[in-house]
């Protein structure tokens, strides 16, 4: 799951702006879904993508404190995945 690698950045080892990316993506799908039930648009929200999202926020939080947290994953293998995450 967290295998596929879009490219390589030097951004992409530090916790924070992946954490701020996230944070990003969240607030505009959650505008969307805001919108979907006030307005009754019913635009498409893929609601695994924002679990997933949730998911990772929480494994990089708790990177941040403990880099041997979750060791089995690196930082780069979770920014290549949120990266994909974040143009669906």
């Amino acid at each position: 799951m967290l295998y596929p690698k879009t490219s390589n950045c030097l951004e992409c080892a530090q916790i924070q702006p992946l954490l701020d990316d996230i944070d990003c993506k969240l607030r505009d799908m959650s505008m969307l879904l805001y919108s979907n039930i006030v307005f009754m648009l019913g635009k498409q929200i893929s609601y695994t993508s924002m679990l997933d999202l949730i998911n990772y926020k929480r494994i990089l939080q708790y990177k941040k404190v403990n880099p041997d947290y979750a060791s089995k994953y690196s930082i780069n293998q979770i920014a290549s995945r949120i990266k994909i995450l974040k143009y669906k």
